[in-house]
């Protein structure tokens, strides 16, 4: 849900990106996470820009939840938020009215799961960074019952790891295409799918096999070595439904 938040809140019109930022930016811990920004690039880049944030930041009360100033030809808001940061929205040009219910909403997705608005974000750069591509290699259908088995086949060896409900949470945060709700993700893990015809069209078949590079991408980045732990031990006619090779 969080991940089509994100790209709910940057599609609209004037929105150039935002960054989760810390408050305190001598704390150790502190790291900017920053999505939307052309080539990946966020105000933690730009020198000019973060020296101004932090100044605006040192210098204001302690009870002041937002400022907005001009930036060039943007449009730069602060809202503090909770966990030591502040979230930083760039835009340039006049906002829609909708932008005051989108800003609110991705306030409280920070207030209630900082965590994993954070993992949706890194999720975003990622495919923005490195585009997944469909593999064309055969086959271009397949049988809906194969393909759940798997799924399931993956989420065994994954959930060894990251535990059957993590598993679950990722494949239904990137569950964004409409026909892919048909897939339920029980919270063990386990895939089982209504209402879709046996036999999987090549688009079917494709939207499928994104959605499974996402999972993987993601899970890439927590467990070490996932890569090599999938291909030798996810069975070989798995491999290939779900990832074409």
């Amino acid at each position: 849900m969080q991940y089509q938040l994100i790209q709910n809140f940057l599609e609209l019109p004037g929105i150039i990106g935002f960054s989760l930022m810390p408050l305190d930016p001598t704390e150790a811990s502190g790291q900017a996470y920053s999505v939307g920004f052309p080539q990946g690039n966020g105000p933690e880049q730009e020198s000019i820009l973060a020296q101004g944030i932090q100044q605006i930041i040192s210098t204001t009360p302690a009870s002041l939840e937002f400022c907005v100033f001009q930036f060039g030809p943007y449009q730069v808001e602060l809202h503090k938020v909770e966990n030591g940061a502040i979230l930083l929205v760039l835009s340039e040009g006049e906002l829609p009215s909708e932008y005051s219910k989108a800003v609110s909403e991705l306030m409280q997705f920070i207030k209630a799961d900082y965590p994993a608005l954070v993992d949706s974000i890194q999720v975003i750069r990622a495919e923005a960074i490195a585009p997944v591509s469909v593999p064309s290699a055969q086959p271009q259908t397949a049988r809906l019952d194969d393909v759940v088995a798997a799924m399931n086949s993956l989420n065994l060896v994954t959930s060894r790891y990251l535990g059957p409900q993590l598993v679950a949470n990722h494949w239904r945060t990137l569950q964004d295409v409409p026909w892919l709700s048909k897939f339920c993700i029980d919270t063990d893990g386990t895939v089982s799918v209504i209402d879709i015809d046996q036999q999987l069209s090549a688009e079917q078949l494709a939207e499928i096999r994104l959605w499974t590079q996402r999972f993987h991408q993601r899970c890439t980045r927590i467990i070490r070595d996932y890569d090599t732990l999938v291909e030798q031990t996810l069975p070989t006619h798995h491999r290939q439904l779900l990832f074409g090779q």
